[in-house]
């Protein structure tokens, strides 16, 4: 792939080195992606369709991992299985593990105790980090920014290019997030429910909380208990919106919901169709906040 860009001396060309950057998830990719444009295109680990959690790399993508110059990765609190081959990946490769920059803001995981049922496994461990860390422009800023030092380091003839990309990108952050500030203000008083509690980054940024989870573990089906726990409280609180994700079961929210009428919207946390680019990250924070605001709209 050609890096650098047309206007490039011919001595630079020869010293520009073809960088790989792997990245596990899309947010990542959408992230990085904004700082190496017009240089490489950052590759998507595992796609947008799977999860994340639970998700075995085939051959040719630890292939690619093996050939990576930069790996991205949240860390073991998302990519669960990937876990044990990045701590072999570590050892030969340049990694960024997310979720452990200095300086990110990290958030615990709250069990709603109120819809919790006794002895229920909790998927998502209590007392530890919430993984969703893409979901704070400020974080994504530092995702960003250690992605450009590094990138600097392994390949010094595009500095100026990461530099320039970095800059843009915190610019576009910055008026992303106060565009989305401004757009939510108005909802914050407004009771919904969620799901799965996967939006606590961009709701604790934007002043935003919800009432209600549905679900405590994305990846098990609730109890009769849970169920009945999450009706009464359905009558007591009366959320006008439910936001679902692509962890949600149809089934489950229908149970639950028997003839409780509710806005209902899905969210899209990774960014699925867009590609990647300089403006695909704050695009899909973008279409996270009108997402927000069709659910909370009075209908």
């Amino acid at each position: 792939m050609p890096l650098g860009n047309a206007q490039t001396q011919p001595s630079d060309v020869e010293e520009r080195i073809d960088i790989k950057v792997v990245t596990t998830i899309k947010p990542l990719q959408l992230i990085v992606s904004a700082i190496t444009v017009g240089i490489t295109a950052p590759v998507l680990l595992i796609p947008a369709n799977q999860s994340y959690h639970h998700y075995t790399l085939r051959p040719s993508a630890v292939r690619t991992l093996d050939d990576a110059d930069l790996v991205v990765w949240v860390g073991p609190e998302l990519e669960t299985y990937l876990a044990g081959l990045f701590a072999q990946v570590e050892t030969k490769t340049q990694v960024i593990r997310a979720i452990q920059l200095p300086g990110l803001q990290r958030h615990e995981i709250t069990k709603e105790a109120a819809i919790a049922e006794d002895g229920a496994h909790d998927h998502d461990h209590p007392g530890q980090f919430d993984a969703h860390i893409w979901l704070d422009t400020n974080n994504a800023l530092l995702i960003a920014e250690a992605a450009a030092q590094h990138l600097s380091v392994l390949d010094p003839a595009n500095t100026s290019r990461y530099t320039s990309n970095l800059a843009a990108f915190s610019a576009r952050l910055q008026q992303t997030s106060q565009e989305n500030a401004e757009a939510l203000a108005v909802l914050k008083d407004l009771d919904y429910a969620v799901y799965h509690n996967a939006f606590q980054y961009f709701e604790k940024q934007n002043g935003l909380q919800h009432k209600l989870v549905f679900v405590t573990a994305e990846d098990m089906q609730p109890g009769v208990r849970h169920i009945m726990a999450v009706r009464n409280a359905l009558q007591q609180l009366r959320p006008v919106c439910l936001l679902e994700d692509v962890t949600t079961n149809p089934a489950t929210v229908t149970t639950v919901l028997g003839d409780y009428s509710i806005n209902r919207e899905r969210v899209d946390l990774l960014g699925e169709n867009l590609t990647p680019g300089p403006e695909a990250y704050t695009q899909m924070l973008t279409n996270l906040a009108d997402v927000f605001q069709r659910c909370l709209a009075p209908r």
